[in-house]
């Protein structure tokens, strides 16, 4: 039975609700254990829990902290298309801003099945690392 767009919002509130917390548990739980993560799109993609988790930790071990929050989703049968807008502080102490589009693909059991992020790694990165 297809999810209906409650569910599909509720899911994508859990997945952001994650990177707020910067807990790598609640993030990975959101996965499929054989999902795969385009992030961001153009990488290499990452499959399965393990590799999510070292992508989480790759990313979120730079910061301090996070707020980051879906702006619009649009939903599209098992899929949702999501531009969000994200500010941090790294551990080095500086400030970082994300915007981007999250695209969803859930699998009948509510989990991401596969998963695209669009963002600038580059930019965000280097000053994480900076």
């Amino acid at each position: 039975m297809p999810l209906s767009p409650d569910e599909i919002r509720d899911r994508v509130d859990r997945y952001f609700a994650a990177w707020r917390a910067l807990d790598p548990t609640a993030w990975t739980a959101c996965f499929a254990h054989d999902a795969i993560s385009h992030e961001p799109y153009g990488a290499t993609p990452v499959q399965g829990h393990a590799a999510l988790k070292t992508l989480f930790h790759s990313i979120a071990g730079a910061l301090q902290e996070v707020t980051i929050r879906a702006q619009e989703t649009h939903i599209s049968h098992n899929r949702a298309a999501v531009l969000f807008h994200g500010r941090g502080i790294g551990k080095n102490g500086k400030p970082v801003e994300v915007k981007g589009i999250d695209v969803f693909e859930f699998n009948e059991a509510s989990e991401i099945q596969t998963f695209w992020a669009y963002w600038d790694p580059a930019t965000v990165l280097a000053k994480l690392r900076g």
